[in-house]
């Protein structure tokens, strides 16, 4: 603890603005039990925020790491505050109330918020700016110390549906944090508001667990969720009557769409290595060509004279589909992108940008995008252009899986590049998962 405390000048300028603040409140010497929550948290200093925030680094994984979104220019005027706004922020992450799915999945979102905000305040002592959140402004309806963030959402939501309770707008902008920095732009973060609004199903009380605290019962397991996702994916295949069902109208079942597909771009997290893909999905020729820069094995001396002999693969031609649905997000055909432009330095390529139809074929001559499609997903046009053309060494699909597979093979070689790892199985081809 002495290391947050340097005796001497220098020694202070060493330490990061945050450091500096919790040295100056004394923050770890009057709580050095929250020292291992502190640790858990990344500090941002960021003017998006009135105040501070707490925040998960990526909304939809629990175990991503936890942001404090910290306004330095509002501390400095108002120094007095840090302490106790910051124990109302660690409060939020020791109730779980960033990770624990069960606050999530709520019918009254904005009733679960002002739950959480009293449940954070209720042990802070530390002076908080005014016009908080009090618990004693809802004693009425039951709500008491030492009650669950659970028990007392039950008891705001009863008071809500019984009309004794009409949700505030004016207790939201008396909280002491931002709930919601995704929609401020801080760095992407989501805080408890943001994943209240992405999560919560608006599902009715009787489809959860019959509890009085309104718990979601038991998780799936994962076995369970296995299966659900192979039995998708047979019907999505054919197998049950699905896509490939005879009885039904072709035109009914599949739609293209001719809309302007955006590509989301989201930075490169990790990257295939087509050589070595190329060389195990299709077959390749070696050729013999003449090259003065190597030496000749009969005549070693004399290079640049006689030439050597070099072999190398030639560079296949492949016809390359790109899944358009509207199953395939901008993010998914962003990643899309980037791998048919990394492709292109190893094969020669032909582009088919098809959902339930081709909207374009055109030779890969430049940058990518914006696509063509948005309707439903047929993957027999590309494959009938494939056999059509007879030029192509092999075919490569960017799809997420979700469509129908022509009734036969196809000739040529097939590599499925797949967006995700959910189950595909196909009757023939080789599978590959882009990677996240």
């Amino acid at each position: 603890m002495n290391e947050l405390r340097p005796s001497v000048t220098a020694g202070k300028l060493r330490l990061g603005w945050f450091e500096l603040m919790l040295d100056e409140s004394r923050f770890l010497r009057r709580y050095p039990h929250f020292a291992g929550v502190l640790a858990r948290m990344e500090p941002i200093a960021t003017n998006t925020v009135k105040v501070m925030a707490v925040c998960l680094r990526r909304w939809d994984d629990p175990d991503s790491g936890f942001q404090l979104l910290v306004n330095r220019n509002f501390f400095e005027r108002q120094p007095q505050y840090f302490a106790g706004v910051l124990l109302h922020e660690i409060q939020h992450v020791l109730l779980g109330h960033l990770t624990m799915a069960k606050f999530h999945h709520v019918q009254r979102p904005e009733v679960m918020e002002l739950a959480m905000e009293i449940s954070a305040n209720e042990f802070v002592r530390e002076p908080l700016p005014e016009h908080s959140v009090d618990i004693q402004r809802f004693f009425q309806h039951g709500i008491q110390p030492g009650q669950s963030t659970m028990e007392r959402y039950a008891l705001l939501a009863t008071a809500c549906r019984n009309g004794g309770m009409k949700v505030q707008d004016s207790w939201f902008s008396q909280m002491q944090d931002t709930h919601r920095p995704c929609q401020a732009g801080a760095g992407g973060g989501a805080g408890v508001g943001d994943l209240l609004d992405a999560r919560s199903d608006g599902a009715t009380v009787r489809n959860w667990s019959r509890s009085r605290l309104f718990g979601l019962g038991t998780p799936t397991s994962e076995a369970k969720r296995r299966r659900m996702k192979e039995a998708i994916a047979a019907h999505l295949a054919g197998e049950h009557g699905g896509a490939d069902d005879p009885f039904l109208d072709d035109t009914v079942l599949r739609r293209g769409k001719e809309l302007s597909r955006v590509l989301l771009d989201s930075g490169p997290r990790g990257e295939l290595n087509w050589p070595r893909v190329l060389r195990e999905a299709f077959p390749q020729r070696r050729q013999v060509q003449p090259d003065y820069l190597r030496p000749n094995r009969r005549f070693p001396r004399r290079v640049g004279e006689i030439p050597g002999r070099r072999r190398r693969p030639p560079r296949p031609k492949l016809l390359v589909g790109i899944d358009t649905s509207g199953s395939m997000s901008s993010a998914a055909l962003g990643r899309v992108s980037r791998e048919v432009q990394r492709l292109a330095r190893y094969a020669t390529l032909t582009l088919a940008e098809c959902d339930a139809a081709i909207h374009r074929i055109y030779p890969m001559a430049g940058p990518l995008g914006p696509f063509v499609g948005g309707g439903d997903t047929n993957f027999v046009p590309v494959f009938d252009e494939a056999r059509a053309a007879r030029r192509f060494e092999g075919l490569v699909y960017f799809t997420d899986g979700k469509g129908n597979l022509p009734k036969t093979a196809p000739a040529v070689p097939t590599l499925w590049a797949l967006t995700h790892s959910d189950p595909f199985h196909p009757t023939w081809g080789k599978v590959v998962v882009l990677p996240e």
